[in-house]
């Protein structure tokens, strides 16, 4: 008896009326309706085993057809889903090229003190020769500013976006809180004072194997070496001292005569130079409300020495302290 071998032989085709006429033409090459049936058997039925094999090849196709239907929907939802994502994780970076926010400068000359507020309800305070560069509004995961000088921050509360200040290679970065940072480029120390609440001060990414975070609370003081990074953390400081400038404050306290000079320059946008001799004194005095000149007076008195005018400031000689 002849086997049905046929379907092993069809082509793979797309078209399943093109697999219907290949079956038929395999049968009527056979010439099945001629074969005698085998004692006991039942007559060969051709036209009802041709119509399970169409029948059988429509499903097939069929199958095909909604795989595929299923596949490219598949395909598509997977092809949203993921421009969704990609949209999400750089949907910053997107807004900033279809709607870029706008870079402010907010700057404090010497003899100068400015107070702002920022778009997320942050008061500031600006001391002389300082300089903030800020956004004119915060957009996403983070509130970021760089400041060049000193400022007393009143930061905003906001726990899912930290407020971040950045000061060349150090960084510092809380939620909510008041505190005073002072980087000045002329000076070789970064100083952080916190007046309430948590700050966090480390180095940038460039230099974080280097450094790692320092938590800091109320009445703690922070100077960080910007060469180095080396840390001198210091417990129950008078944060006034360090931030009573933005209220009028001018007051020292065994301060280095450098470090003095410096503060009366930006207070009263004098320059103020001192012979090298002198560079071992300590300050410790209290000049609020005091005038310019009575100031020059009582230093010239500390370091047993005078002020004399010199260009457009004043040269301090002594016999030192």
């Amino acid at each position: 008896m002849n086997k049905f071998n046929f379907l092993k032989k069809r082509k793979p085709s797309g078209d399943s009326l093109q697999q219907q006429e290949l079956a038929k033409r395999y049968f009527d090459e056979l010439q099945l309706k001629n074969q005698q049936p085998v004692d006991g058997a039942e007559p060969f039925d051709q036209d009802k085993v041709f119509s399970r094999i169409n029948l059988a090849l429509n499903e097939i196709e069929q199958r095909k057809n909604n795989i595929g239907k299923k596949l490219a929907v598949a395909c598509s939802l997977l092809v949203i889903v993921g421009l969704a994502a990609i949209s999400y994780q750089y949907r910053t970076q997107i807004l900033d090229k279809v709607d870029p926010v706008a870079v402010k400068t907010l700057t404090a000359a010497n003899g100068q003190m400015v107070s702002y507020t920022l778009a997320d309800g942050t008061k500031l305070w600006l001391n002389g020769g300082s300089k903030l560069i800020y956004p004119e509004r915060f957009r996403g995961a983070k509130r970021e500013i760089t400041l060049e000088g000193e400022a007393f921050f009143d930061v905003a509360h906001k726990s899912d976006q930290p407020f971040i200040i950045h000061t060349g290679h150090i960084q510092t970065q809380v939620l909510g809180t008041s505190f005073n940072v002072k980087a000045y480029p002329e000076d070789a120390f970064v100083q952080v004072d916190v007046v309430t609440g948590k700050v966090g001060v480390l180095s940038t990414p460039k230099t974080a194997a280097k450094q790692q975070a320092v938590l800091l609370t109320p009445r703690q003081e922070l100077r960080v070496n910007k060469s180095t990074l080396a840390l001198v953390k210091q417990e129950n400081v008078d944060v006034q001292l360090s931030s009573g400038w933005k209220d009028g404050e001018l007051v020292f306290k065994q301060a280095a005569l450098k470090d003095v000079l410096s503060s009366l320059r930006r207070r009263f946008n004098v320059e103020i130079n001192a012979d090298p001799n002198l560079a071992g004194c300590s300050i410790s005095a209290n000049f609020t409300n005091v005038s310019f000149s009575h100031i020059m007076e009582i230093i010239s008195k500390l370091v047993k020495g005078n002020a004399t005018p010199e260009g457009k400031g004043y040269h301090l000689r002594g016999k030192g302290c």
